[in-house]
């Protein structure tokens, strides 16, 4: 019976041992920041360590000006009149749907902040999940362990 409970807990600790966890503080309204700092820097620092044998979970709090990368409708909003950003948009999701399907990443969303800018739950995409407070979530993440990342 020791023998199992060693194994199982030698087998845990080794699971759980490599995994390397970080949450990214996303409030950049610059869209080159974006491109290269979260959909280059994530990735290619997620890649880095898989590459390596170890597991990566990512979380993400967006707040500030990062807001309009994760509405849906636009024309809802303060950002309708962007035309620039409208024509980004469709690459914008393209990127994020390929990030959240290969590296499961966690996104939530300052749901103070979005009241301030007049943003509505039903104007965000589907996989952006509300929060009280940017400072809550990244509170909560670093205090399990994850590793603070800031895109500014």
């Amino acid at each position: 019976m020791r023998k199992a409970l060693l194994i199982l807990v030698c087998a845990v600790s080794l699971a759980y041992g490599g995994t390397k966890k970080f949450v990214v503080d996303l409030t950049t309204g610059e869209t080159s920041t974006l491109m290269t700092r979260f959909f280059g820097g994530v990735p290619s620092t997620a890649d880095y360590f898989a590459a390596r044998g170890e597991r990566v979970e990512i979380a993400v709090i967006i707040h500030g000006e990062a807001y309009k990368y994760f509405v849906k409708n636009l024309e809802n909003t303060q950002y309708g009149v962007d035309e620039k950003l409208a024509a980004d948009q469709e690459t914008i999701l393209a990127k994020l749907e390929a990030m959240r399907k290969k590296y499961a990443i966690t996104l939530e969303v300052c749901q103070s902040g979005m009241h301030r800018k007049g943003i509505l739950t039903q104007d965000l995409y589907p996989f952006v999940t509300p929060i009280p407070s940017a400072m809550i979530g990244l509170v909560k993440w670093q205090n399990e362990g994850y590793s603070y990342i800031p895109v500014h």
